[in-house]
């Protein structure tokens, strides 16, 4: 199937200046910044915000602690960003189980999300194991992958590119986020409160992104 890049399905739209609001805390600078890029501009309802990790500092106690500088401020900065009641404006983290998964900087993590999840802020999580590129590898395939075939790939990215003809194209194949919910939800499995190898927690976001968007990306599937 051919892809048409995001900007030529159609222009975008303004979000409204009462539209959801979900900021993206993401470990990378590129890959889920550009992914989640993707969904900005298809509905006036909901504004995407993703927020690159802060100068390289991408573990998920750095994510938190720029997010709480943004949201709450401190002694010398004031906050940058306030979640509205009204609109049930959210926070999420994408983290990855591969080089954090020591120290318990995750689960502190969690703890964090647990303890600020009131009516007044809303704050989630959506963690891969092993990565975000897993969440990209089930927007095509709907089984997990073999682990051998895995092993044999000098990182799970070079795994995906070889899955993926021409690699993931995040200018366009977001355009299968449905599928990917799909085939994450059919894979899902936790151990120890986790997500076990190859599963992933991101369709958790995708639940949110996807009623807003679905009749966007209805007709700009009608266009492939």
């Amino acid at each position: 199937m051919r892809y048409l890049s995001r900007i030529k399905v159609y222009e975008k739209v303004e979000a409204n200046k009462d539209a959801k609001k979900i900021y993206i805390f993401c470990e990378g600078e590129q890959t889920e910044i550009n992914y989640f890029k993707y969904f900005q501009g298809f509905s006036s309802n909901i504004n995407i915000i993703p927020i690159p990790n802060d100068n390289g500092k991408s573990d998920p106690l750095k994510l938190k602690e720029n997010a709480e500088l943004l949201f709450f401020g401190n002694t010398t900065t004031s906050s940058k960003f306030k979640l509205s009641i009204e609109y049930n404006d959210e926070v999420w983290f994408v983290i990855d189980t591969d080089k954090w998964n020591e120290g318990n900087k995750i689960q502190q993590l969690k703890d964090f999300c647990k303890a600020n999840n009131t009516i007044e802020n809303r704050w989630f999580w959506a963690q891969s194991n092993p990565c975000f590129e897993l969440w990209l590898y089930y927007h095509f395939h709907e089984t997990k992958p073999i682990e051998t075939d895995v092993a044999q790939c000098a990182s799970f990215k070079e795994y995906l590119n070889s899955k993926v003809k021409g690699g993931f194209d995040a200018r366009s194949m977001p355009i299968e986020i449905q599928s990917a919910m799909t085939n994450s939800l059919t894979n899902f499995e936790t151990e120890n409160d986790q997500p076990k190898l190859f599963s992933t927690e991101v369709h958790n976001l995708g639940q949110i992104i996807i009623p807003f968007v679905a009749d966007q990306l209805a007709k700009a599937k009608g266009m492939l």
